[in-house]
């Protein structure tokens, strides 16, 4: 996994043509798909995972955040070692 800028806010414009500013916290990539786990610059207790399709960022789904985050404990798990 990689360890992004965190300082810099990066800004995304959501599906109502709104401009977002989000923190990125981590970016790893999974299955041949570049994810990234992101937190809202003006609330961060907004957390989430984005994931890149087509050139956009989009939400992941239930299922595929599950899968997220049993890759990441998994990995976490290995680090400690």
């Amino acid at each position: 996994m990689t360890q992004p800028d965190q300082e810099q806010p990066v800004v995304l414009i959501d599906e109502a043509g709104r401009q977002r500013s989000f923190r990125v916290h981590d970016a790893f990539d999974l299955e041949g798909r570049s994810y990234y786990l992101v937190e809202a610059a003006d609330d961060p207790e907004q957390v989430m995972f984005l994931k890149e399709t087509d050139g956009t960022l989009e939400t992941v789904d239930p299922d595929e955040l599950q899968s997220l985050l049993a890759f990441l404990e998994k990995d976490d798990s290995q680090d400690s070692e």
